[in-house]
Parts: C-alpha cells; structure tokens; sequence
C-alpha cells in the first residue's frame, strides 16, 4: 500500500503523539508499504526523503506543542505520491488538508484521535464556557468525515460518541517497543546519575494540565515517612512555575530535573525509578505510562482519562481518585517499603507492555486500511 499519513506534531517535537506516528510510520515501511508523512517543518527538523514539510509555527506561550501548519505545496505533493491511503492525526489544520485531499483525490481517510483536545485550551486562554463544548463538537464533527477512526482509549471514545460522534471505530493502542524500553540494573543507573536511595518519577512534559502541583503535594507526604528523591525527566512551558513552587514548599534537596533525553540515556534515566507518579487529569493513552511499564516500573495513576484502561490494579500499579493526596501517598509508600511488592507490580507492568509491540499494533493497523480500502468506491 501507499500511505500518506498527515500531522501537526512531528520530530524533532517530543511527545507520545509523535512516538507513536514516528514508530507507525518506520514500522509500515519495514512491512514493505511505501509511506509518505506530511509534517511541519520545525526547527530542528532533519531532512528525510520519506517526510513532506511545510511552513509552521508555534503558538506564543504553547512551549512549542500548540503548532499551526501551513500546507503550502502539499497536495501537489500527495498528487504525485497517488496514495491509497490518507491516515490523519488529530483534527488540526494539517488534519483538514488531510480531509480535503482524501476527497479531492477520491482516498479513504483514516482518522487516529490522540487526545482530550479541551484539556489544551488554556494555551488559547478559551479554557471557559462555550469553547470546551465547541471544540468537542468540532472535533467529533471532523472524525465524522472520516471512513474509519481509531483511538488508544474507550475512554476518549465516548467522549467523541457524547458529542455527536458516529463512525465505525475501534481501540488500538500506541506502540512501545519493548526490546528498547527494558529493564536495566537499577542501582547502576542511578549510580551513573548520581541519585541514592528511592526514586519517584515523574517523565513527561511539564505542562499546566498535567497536574504537578498535586504531584508535588503527594511527594511531600511521601518524604515525611521515607527517605526519597522526586525526579522529574522531562521539560515544558510549566517548569519554571513548577521549580518556583517547589522552592515554596521548600523540596529543592529533594528534587532533580534531568531535562530532555532519548534513546538509551532515557532508558537509563526510567530505569532509576522506583515508581512512576501519574497525576494529570487530561491523558488519553501517556506513552510515558507504557514506557515505564515496559522499563519494569510499578505505575501509580490518577483515575481519569484513559490510564485506568491500562493498569490492572494490584498487579501493574494501582488508580487512585483524582487529586487525593492521601491516597497517591499511601499507595507511592507501599511500593517505595516493600522491594519485592514492587518488583512484582514491575514485572506485571512490563508483561502487559509486551502486546503493545510496534510490529502488533501496526498489523492491528494494516487490518484497518485494508477492510476500508475493501469498502471503499472508487
């Protein structure tokens, strides 16, 4: 097949949308289809025969991830590629060139919703009545128009059905590719990163919905009853505040921010986790979640969003309430106190990651594109 697949977000951004479309794309091309990915172009960006890029710039006080695309020559572009299938990511504007095309050239178009698109509002300053319920509709409206939709989550589905929401669709969840993301000695790597004792994590970009002051209250209730270190992998717009209210709650000593890492080094850097700490109300499917699952961590969750779809209590991590602080304590020191509780819930974690491999959930895709491709009219 011949799969053009269209995105706002794209390397060198860091995001699971962008791991997840990164690790579809060179999967479909190492299962033999010829793939074209359709992206902005950001600073940064590498040039690559296999990627379409046009202009685009960031929104001002987004931190880079509110991008807006301008599509300038792509479709003389996606002419000349003839695919036979257009897969869009999120309903952005490279999410309406998507749309256009597939009806300008007669292609089925696969839709693949990524996110709760409201939860991100804020960066607008529209994070009030009626923009939340607007941009719901909008978006079950745009999945409308597609032939077929996948989501990581049903979770993520009802939210699009409760707003109008009517197409064929089924889950499939985001890769993680286990032979990279794996457990290593964990006493080594903290050693390499000079951290001692237990370690909570926290990885993923710090943003206003993630909902890290909670994670912070939780952390200071841990640190009361054990000895621990809070490190934070990753960055975003919201770090500044965040240290500034760290030094507020007087946690400097406790707290270490490594920053952006890939590869092998953000490996090493999960793998100095004793648990990861998830409290953000506004996840669909965090690859981060998956990665540290895979790496053998216990996951400790907030139940909202799509994450509880993911955990089995008691035996990846544990889904606390929103936003209690007692609770997510409790449950971070009964995994921090008990090394062999811990390593069980690790290696229940790192068991479930293992179905979500690259070559399984591309295949889940490839079934997709050929039964629309059956039904569709030339």
């Amino acid at each position: 097949m011949r799969i053009a697949i269209c995105t706002d977000q794209y390397l060198p951004m860091i995001s699971g949308l962008v791991d997840s479309v990164d690790i579809l794309a060179r999967q479909l091309q190492k299962n033999g289809h010829e793939v074209r990915v359709y992206a902005p172009s950001l600073p940064g960006s590498i040039a690559d025969a296999k990627v379409f890029r046009f202009p685009a710039f960031a929104l001002p006080g987004s931190g880079g991830s509110m991008i807006v695309s301008l599509p300038f020559g792509a479709l003389r572009d996606m002419r000349n590629f003839k695919p036979d299938i257009i897969h869009t990511h999120l309903f952005g504007i490279a999410g309406l060139f998507a749309w256009y095309t597939a009806r300008r050239l007669n292609v089925p178009l696969i839709g693949t919703d990524h996110t709760f698109p409201a939860d991100y509002l804020h960066y607008m300053k529209l994070n009030f009545p009626p923009f939340p319920y607007l941009v719901r509709r909008f978006s079950a409206w745009y999945y409308n128009r597609c032939a077929f939709v996948t989501v990581p989550s049903e979770k993520l589905r009802k939210e699009l059905i409760d707003h109008g929401f009517h197409r064929a669709s089924v889950i499939i969840s985001n890769h993680v590719p286990a032979d990279v993301f794996r457990p290593l000695f964990k006493e080594q790597c903290k050693e390499y990163l000079g951290i001692s004792g237990k370690t909570v994590l926290i990885f993923g970009r710090i943003a206003r919905e993630k909902n890290l002051e909670v994670a912070l209250e939780v952390f200071e209730e841990v640190i009361k009853r054990t000895q621990a270190t809070l490190v934070f992998v990753g960055d975003g717009p919201h770090r500044t505040a965040l240290e500034n209210k760290i030094k507020e709650m007087g946690l400097e000593s406790y707290v270490r921010f490594l920053g952006v890492l890939r590869g092998e080094k953000l490996v090493e850097a999960i793998n100095c986790g004793d648990v990861f700490l998830m409290t953000s109300l506004s996840e669909n499917q965090p690859m981060s979640m998956l990665q540290a699952m895979a790496c053998g961590l216990p996951v400790v969750v907030a139940n909202a969003g799509g994450p509880p779809e993911y955990v089995e209590e008691g035996k990846s991590g544990y889904i606390v309430e929103p936003n209690n602080t007692t609770a997510f304590a409790g449950r971070v020191l009964e995994i921090l106190q008990n090394d062999e509780h811990a390593q069980a819930l690790g290696e229940g974690g790192r068991v479930l990651s293992l179905q979500f491999s690259p070559e399984s959930i591309t295949a889940e895709f490839q079934e997709v594109y050929t039964k629309v491709l059956q039904n569709h009219v030339r």
